[in-house]
């Protein structure tokens, strides 16, 4: 754990928490308590957290108000709750629509939650990584008109690379989704405005980890710690997206691109043979691992 690693508990159980925060602390885990929204704010404001780990209260919407509070200021920290409170299919959706990362139902052993922390201090590790990265790199020029960046073409293989050794190196799943634009001359005029909208789109709809980027003209999106089952139901959400955006749909011209771009998503370890482009990424890995 790094030394700026910081876990806030917000409990009203003052002995469950104190069990807690006794068990993290002996895991070598930096940790501070609150039994209440109202503390759990003034923790927020004299210091950052990695993790926040807080019980449901269901009797307000403060609940809510932290997980939005702190996506919005610093997205990175990875919030699960815990709970033996019944959350119903309404509510449940809406935290998670807020930014909750996580739910765990208790009672809940001291190894389960050490699980979830050392997930949630990987996904925030992706995170700042990504950010660093973005800092560093320079702007794709066909999407330069846009606010939020994507990699070009070295820093995109520069992140899949890091993330591959990722994977390999903890077991995790990886999948890459690509979406493979007509060219130029099929879209005419309109090629670069459709090509920087499709990217805004796309990066408005995934994850704060997730990496977008372009490699041979096409758009691909990294997906840290997704199965093929869990990438196969994103793109195919993607694909409704943006064939169904009101953007594209009532363009006589891009609203029949839209149904001319090849979705295909590819997985490691379980189907990274179809892909090229990961497969030879995954090669270099291995010669260097052999040196």
């Amino acid at each position: 754990m790094n030394d700026n690693d910081w876990i806030l508990l917000i409990d009203p159980f003052k002995n469950l928490v104190e069990v807690y925060q006794m068990i993290l602390e002996r895991e070598n885990y930096f940790v501070e308590v609150a039994s209440n929204m109202g503390e759990a704010f003034h923790r927020l404001s004299h210091r950052q957290y990695s993790i926040i780990i807080t019980e449901y209260f269901p009797e307000n919407e403060n609940s809510g108000q932290i997980i939005s509070w702190v996506k919005k200021n610093v997205p990175e920290t990875y919030i699960f709750m815990v709970t033996s409170k019944g959350i119903d299919d309404q509510t449940y959706g809406h935290l998670f629509d807020l930014g909750l990362d996580d739910l765990v139902l208790k009672p809940y052993s001291p190894e389960k939650i050490i699980v979830h922390i050392k997930k949630g201090l990987e996904r925030r590790a992706i995170i700042i990584q990504k950010k660093q990265l973005e800092k560093l790199m320079v702007l794709d020029p066909i999407t330069g008109n846009i606010q939020k960046y994507i990699f070009n073409q070295v820093y995109f293989r520069k992140c899949l690379r890091q993330e591959l050794k990722r994977a390999k190196r903890h077991h995790h799943p990886l999948s890459l989704l690509l979406l493979q634009i007509p060219p130029r001359e099929k879209i005419g005029g309109n090629f670069e405005f459709f090509y920087a909208q499709l990217a805004k789109i796309l990066k408005e709809y995934i994850r704060e980890e997730d990496l977008l980027g372009r490699e041979n003209g096409n758009l691909e999106i990294i997906l840290p710690d997704t199965d093929e089952t869990g990438s196969r139901a994103v793109l195919q959400r993607l694909t409704n997206l943006i064939q169904n955006h009101p953007l594209f749909q009532g363009d006589k011209v891009l609203g029949p691109v839209t149904k001319t771009i090849v979705f295909q998503t590819f997985t490691y370890p379980e189907n990274l043979g179809i892909s090229k482009f990961l497969k030879s990424v995954l090669e270099e890995i291995d010669r260097e691992e052999l040196k």
